[in-house]
């Protein structure tokens, strides 16, 4: 050993750590806790094993696995052999060992065996083999990474254990030799990299592979106290060791000597860690935990009672798979979240007897000030005066004592050249670190040390009571840029510090007579008021610096505000908490919510609340993060990062997460300063918020079923009980459930915190039904599990419903029946015969006195039977007469409309016919005329004519016979429309049908109409189906609508209304699997009252003797009945008529 390292060694390093008063955000167990209280406050070692479940050996009560939910004990009866436990380790195969007083038990099988609630046993004899039955102390067991189970004793070397894959234990030992007198003592071992790290009795440290040992350190002095307590190799492969006399050692390598970076109090009680990134953990029975930087060595801070933990007697701690850091010590369990880092928090809590951060717990402003300018890097006011805080976390107290015009402190602000602020109930004092910047309106000036810094502190007189305080930038000049501006809201006035002059308005200004609680300047320069009871007062003219400097001394401008929102133009409350401007928008705190308002007009942009993600809808103080430009929300339920551009809740913050209390105090307890750190004064303390250190929970949660209960009563009903828990710790009330149960219901449940649920008559018939729980955790970061936790069961129908019980059920009905169906056959037979006896001699006395009746009875009915069919012969011959006329009526009627058809069509066919017979004509008379030629020219044998005219006569005879057959087909088509008898139907298309009778129709109503027109408009689709129809019968009923529509516009354009132009759509379209004419006018409409009646029989609107009302019914029968059609009438309301007739396709 080197002479540096003995000198080293020689020298007592007495390190006097300076005692940080912040609060960490543990979460304790303890025997006092109401929920799940430890059986006992001793706990020497927390670990989780590979399911997930935290174990805590609680050292004279026995073994805890804790699930989340409860704290299961176990003792002697489930073979903890000594209660005195000390540690728990797991084998690579999940066997749990436990040491204790009394030596080694292990689990007899793996913790994943023991599911659904079972209880796992443990032995101290395993595979026939005992195993070691003495004293095995803290950090005296270790697995290495074979799964080898690692034992030091006091006198037998090294005992190894392993459990093979046939569940075989395979024992060994290994011997140290003596150095000596010094007994074989391991005093402590820990796995490492390469090996198994020891300490050895007498102040060594080896390393073993295999069976091989290699010295790394040998103590010079032989004593205890020099002997290892605890041992870490960490991921460099630096190896940290702590010794019983309070030395902490760094091996940078193997081949040189340590290095001393600590030498703390005695003790032979040590633990080392590395339970956060970049530190190790030292803790021991006197100490409290030291955390080291793992690069440097150095020392980076001290946990304590001072800090919030139970006790400064650690016995140990580690980390569960969350990353949440759980401490056992003398008094119970501490545990720390995985995010601790980001939490900072001061309260007036004293444990340890130290002087508290805070001379009152609820914190009412927060002021962070520049790093190094002044003897304190934060102030808190509170209701008990101002809490100076140092970088060291030391604090000194400005109170009313000291100047301060009263003890609750609401507004701390720092203006351009220095001074600081303070805002109380009582009115407004300045405290500065040079004479020079005292006010001239100063009084009652005093000084005051603060943390060694000689301060000064001034009263302005005739100062109001104030309630908060704002930094704001106030215009100036248009050549110069914004200028800071510090403004305080008061009883019935408000107050303003600008360029060291102080400006006041109150009630003679405009303001209303109330507690003001919020300033901001807009964009345009107008000032804003927020009031307990009044809404928001606006100044009238833009409060600019000159505006200020100029009417310092003139009269009071009474109408310099006026209100601008209030509930009688769109606000929710006239309570106004905060008032925060941005972007041209002002944001606006109240008891409703936060809301969003436009700064010219008031309209509100948006209103966040509880349901929008809000933690609750008292936004009582919020401030804007340089860096992010999102907003903190303080309420009464947490913190919340709102996204000032979008308004979305994007991160809420609780107690459950570190903070020191969810309670937002007042107006000024929520500031951001230029690092991103979020100031919340609470009315238990104030914490400080580091986003950048916060990260989210991406664990997820496994579910365990931890009890199953399934039973039948004994009235037939079944229950079955789960209980199950997720095994995430970081926030435990954070965690939310969704289950189903398949073969009942397959939808999952909604979220819930609930870790019981209960079925009761699951229903089973004939045989048993098989169903199976699901259950899925939801972390508080909303992470779920990876896999649903799944437990199958069958539950077994009650006894009469099982198929057994129905055959015999069905038996026994069987012979119900059949009995009861025999007793009564025979009951029936017996009773039916008596009756058939008397009734038997009733028929032969009633026989006797029936034939002396019958004849007169006889002639009297055939009497009154002939006069009753001479009365109903006369009527039938009455009602036939009525019947054959009413008929012959309705055939003239019938008929009447046909030929009134059939004239309209004939009409329109004579027009039709008579073009063709005038080109007959015509040509008939030119081709005589050419005749006439033709024979002079063959007098004058000039044959050259001849040719010429009998080429023109042979034209005129084509021409001739064109038109004629072209008026035979229009007589033809005539005569196919008016023939009688069966229709024939044939595959047509239907828009060259209704091409067809559109013009037959039209030139019939210029025929019989001189002067008519309407515009005709047709849009027929190009690829229409063909149809399978009488065309003859479609003909008339497309006359009949067509015609009708012709006259609906004819008539209204007789009436010359102005600018009306006539016109009729007719136009065909394909509707599904049916062709589609739609028949619409723009004439006067069918009235409401009519649309009902149209298809009736002999109804009509024409006048009378202008129409039969069977034309619209016939079309409707022809549609309908003839062709498996519809025929619809549009409904209108004085905007034409549209008729849509619908045909199947073929």
């Amino acid at each position: 050993m080197n002479l540096r390292f003995c000198l080293a060694i020689s020298i007592l390093f007495i390190f006097s750590f300076k005692v940080v008063a912040q609060e960490l955000p543990f979460v304790h167990y303890t025997p006092d806790n109401e929920l799940n209280p430890l059986p006992s406050a001793m706990v020497t070692n927390v670990f989780q094993d590979s399911e997930g479940f935290m174990w805590m050996a609680v050292h004279s009560s026995g073994l805890i696995r804790f699930d989340g939910t409860k704290m299961d004990l176990y003792v002697q009866k489930e073979g903890v052999k000594d209660l005195g436990v000390w540690q728990i380790v797991e084998d690579k195969l999940g066997y749990l060992w436990v040491t204790s007083n009394s030596g080694l038990v292990v689990s007899e099988e793996p913790v994943s065996n023991y599911k659904n609630g079972r209880r796992l046993t443990f032995t101290s004899e395993f595979g026939g083999k005992t195993l070691y039955s003495e004293i095995v102390n803290l950090n005296q067991i270790a697995v290495d990474s074979s799964g080898m189970v690692w034992v030091g004793t006091v006198a037998k070397g090294f005992l190894k254990y392993h459990i093979n894959e046939k569940n075989n234990l395979e024992v060994d030992v290994l011997n140290i030799e003596k150095k000596g007198s010094t007994p074989q003592q391991i005093t402590t071992l820990f796995s490492g990299k390469t090996g198994i790290l020891a300490g050895i009795g007498g102040g060594q440290l080896v390393r073993i592979s295999g069976n091989k040992i290699q010295l790394i350190y040998s103590s010079d002095k032989i004593s205890e106290d020099q002997n290892f307590a605890s041992i870490l190799e960490d991921e460099k492969g630096k190896i940290w060791a702590y010794r019983q006399n309070g030395e902490v050692l760094l091996f940078q390598n193997e081949s040189t000597d340590p290095k001393k970076i600590a030498q703390l109090k005695q003790s032979n009680i040590a633990s080392l860690a590395t339970v956060t990134e970049g530190n190790v953990w030292a803790v021991s029975g006197v100490n409290g935990i030291i955390r080291f930087n793992q690069k440097s060595g150095e020392i980076i801070g001290h946990f304590t009672r001072s800090n919030g933990l139970l006790s400064d007697n650690v016995f140990n701690v580690s980390k569960d798979r969350e990353g949440n850091v759980w401490i056992a010590q003398s008094g119970g369990i501490s545990k720390l979240r995985f995010n601790f880092n980001a939490f900072e928090n001061f309260s007036t809590r004293s444990i340890a007897g130290e002087k508290p951060i805070l001379p009152s717990a609820k914190v009412n402003s927060i002021l962070r000030v520049p790093s190094g300018t002044y003897p304190f890097r934060l102030l808190a006011g509170t209701e008990g005066g101002v809490s100076c805080i140092s970088e060291e976390g030391t604090s000194t107290y400005i109170t009313q004592a000291d100047g301060l015009t009263g003890d609750w402190v609401n507004g701390l602000e720092i203006d351009s050249e220095g001074r600081i602020w303070i805002a109380t109930t009582q009115g407004l004092n300045g405290l500065v670190f040079d004479q020079k910047l005292i006010l001239k309106e100063a009084e009652d000036i005093r000084t005051i040390n603060i943390n060694g810094k000689q301060g000064i502190i001034f009263t302005i007189p005739d100062s109001p009571p104030i309630i908060a305080s704002e930094n704001l930038f106030i215009k100036g000049s248009p050549e110069n840029e914004d200028l800071g501006s510090i403004w305080f809201a008061g009883l019935r006035s408000i107050i303003g510090v600008v360029s060291g002059k102080i400006y006041s308005f109150g009630i003679e200004s405009g303001l209303p007579p109330v507690l003001n609680k919020s300033i901001a300047f807009d964009g345009n320069g107008y000032l804003w008021v927020g009031t307990v009871d009044k809404g928001i007062y606006r100044s009238t003219k833009k409060i600019t610096r000159e505006y200020l400097s100029e009417n310092a001394d003139l009269p009071t401008d009474s109408n310099l505000f006026e209100q601008f929102w209030s509930t009688q133009n769109g606000s929710p409350t006239n309570h106004i908490e905060k008032l925060l401007w941005k972007n041209g928008k002002m944001w606006v705190g109240t008891q409703e919510g936060l809301l969003l308002l436009d700064q010219d007009t008031g309209a509100i942009l948006n209103h966040i609340t509880k349901e929008n993600g809000l933690p609750a809808n008292n936004a009582v103080s919020f401030a804007l993060a340089p860096k992010t430009q999102n907003l903190w929300v303080g309420t009464n339920s947490g913190l919340a990062e709102v996204d000032i551009e979008s308004g979305e809740v994007i991160k809420k913050v609780t107690k459950q997460d570190g903070l020191i209390d969810d309670e937002v105090w007042l107006y000024g307890s929520v500031k951001v300063d230029k690092d991103g750190l979020v100031y919340f004064g609470t009315a238990n303390g104030l914490s400080i918020y580091n986003p950048l250190l916060d990260r989210k929970n991406n664990i997820p949660p496994p579910v365990k079923l931890t009890s199953v209960l399934i039973s039948y009563r004994t009235e037939g009903r079944n229950e079955a009980i789960f209980e199950y828990s997720a095994l995430s710790f970081s926030n435990i009330s954070g965690v939310r459930y969704k289950t189903r149960l398949l073969g009942y219901d397959e939808e999952w449940s909604l979220e819930t915190n609930q870790k019981r649920l209960r079925y009761t008559n699951l229903p089973a018939f004939f045989w048993s039904k098989s169903y199976t729980l699901e259950v899925v955790a939801i972390n508080d970061s909303g992470v779920e599990s990876s896999e649903p936790m799944t437990y199958t069961f069958m539950v077994k129908p009650i006894w009469w419903l099982r198929w057994w019980a129905f055959l015999i059920l069905i038996f026994i009905f069987g012979i119900v029946i059949f009995s009861f169906d025999r007793v009564q056959r025979r009951r029936v037979l017996r009773k039916e015969r008596e009756i058939a006896k008397l009734r038997e001699a009733e028929l032969h006395a009633e026989a006797a006195i029936a034939r002396s009746l019958a004849s007169e009875a006889q002639a009297r009915a055939l009497k009154a039977d002939n006069e009753k069919k001479a009365l109903e012969l006369e009527k039938i011959q009455e009602l036939e007469k009525a019947y054959q006329e009413l008929k012959a009526a309705q055939n003239q009627l019938i008929q009447a409309e046909k030929m009134a058809s059939l004239g309209r069509l004939a009409t329109g066919i004579a027009h039709e016919i008579k073009n063709p017979l005038n080109f007959v004509n015509n040509f008939a008379a030119l081709s005589g005329e050419l005749v006439d030629e033709l024979t002079q020219a063959i007098r004058d044998n000039n044959q050259v004519e001849i040719d010429y005219l009998m080429e023109n006569i042979k034209i005129n005879a084509g021409l001739i016979e064109e038109h004629g057959k072209r008026a035979d087909a229009i007589v033809r088509s005539m005569m196919q429309h008016t023939r009688q008898g069966k229709s024939t139907f044939e595959i047509v298309e239907i828009n060259n049908l209704v091409e067809k009778y559109i013009d037959l129709t039209y030139n019939s109503k210029g025929a019989h109409n001189p002067g008519f027109f309407t515009a005709v408009k047709k849009d027929f689709h190009p690829n229409l189906k063909k149809v399978k129809i009488s065309g003859q019968e479609i003909g008339q009923v497309l006359i009949n609508i067509i015609g009708n529509a012709f006259d609906a516009v004819w008539e209204k354009s007789k009436n010359n209304p102005e600018g009306y132009e006539p016109e009729v759509s007719i136009s065909t379209f394909m509707a599904g699997d049916k062709v589609g004419i739609r028949i619409s006018d723009n004439g006067p409409g069918i009235p409401i009252e009519n649309q009902e009646k149209i298809f009736e029989p002999f109804f009509t609107t024409k006048p009378t003797g202008e129409g039969t009302g069977l034309g619209l019914s016939l079309s409707y029968e022809i549609i309908t009945q003839g062709h498996n059609g519809s025929l619809l009438l549009e409904k209108k309301n004085g905007e034409g008529a549209s008729f849509v007739i619908l045909l199947p396709v073929y």
